[in-house]
């Protein structure tokens, strides 16, 4: 056995499922002799969680180009911050995960988008729990519970980013970009999540909502409770959203509304 045959049998001894899938492909690119070929034949998708026959329609995303907002201010302001209380409205709800409609330029393959699997705390017309963004049909699938206790004490590891209305986790189809491209594909994966939380950043400022970005889950957990395999599919990034942002005193002009 060549040392390359002993690193990668040692390897998945030790990966525990259900990460021993990804463990192979992500060796696969390690090691010339077991790199796949230029076009590797894709698996086919696994159909995604959620209840299709209980989905919620969404309100029509808000018009964001009403707001009296410059993009450039936008983009200066955009920051993470302390989540306020509150409820958000279903038509808010909607138009964040609207930004999900749009893809990153020069990613082909649809298959290999990000997808928003929201868990609802607290939003006005949308009933708590797990649930999955249809981008097509502008609605939510329902998966199961997720009550906001249950998530802060065992899924989400930054407890006050379960204080919110709404925790977004992004989910990337991570076996096929690591069929496609080898160990490489976790930074395709990474740069698509990436490129999808900053339309989340840009669409909560716009909607003056109180946001944060964060890694700070339990993988594992979550996929639990979105119905994902974690071979598959997997939790790979989050948007934590809380109520409205009250303005400081430094963002009213005179006459105490905001800009």
């Amino acid at each position: 056995m060549s040392l390359a045959d002993r690193r990668i049998s040692s390897t998945l001894a030790a990966a525990t499922q259900p990460l021993r899938g990804v463990a192979e492909l992500a060796l696969a690119s390690r090691y010339p002799e077991a790199r796949p070929s230029p076009e590797p034949a894709l698996p086919a998708p696994p159909p995604l969680p959620g209840d299709a026959a209980r989905a919620l329609s969404l309100p029509a995303p808000r018009a964001l180009e009403s707001v009296q907002r410059s993009l450039a201010s936008v983009i200066a302001a955009r920051r993470s911050g302390r989540l306020a209380a509150g409820a958000l409205d279903a038509a808010t709800l909607g138009t964040l995960l609207a930004a999900a409609a749009a893809r990153p330029a020069g990613l082909a393959d649809a298959t290999l988008d990000p997808l928003l699997f929201p868990v609802i705390f607290d939003v006005d017309g949308v009933p708590p729990g797990a649930h999955r963004y249809d981008r097509g049909q502008h609605r939510l699938a329902p998966i199961g519970p997720a009550p906001r206790a249950r998530m802060a004490e065992t899924a989400i590891l930054q407890h006050e980013h379960a204080t919110g209305a709404a925790v977004l986790f992004l989910v990337v189809p991570i076996g096929r970009w690591l069929a496609a491209f080898g160990d490489r594909g976790y930074r395709g994966a990474a740069f698509a999540a990436g490129w999808l939380t900053d339309r989340l950043y840009l669409v909560a400022e716009t909607l003056g909502l109180t946001y944060t970005a964060t890694g700070g889950f339990a993988p594992a957990v979550v996929d639990e409770v979105l119905g994902l395999d974690g071979r598959a599919h997997t939790a790979f990034f989050a948007f934590a959203v809380g109520g409205h942002r009250h303005p400081t005193s430094r963002e009213a002009p005179r006459g105490g509304q905001p800009r």
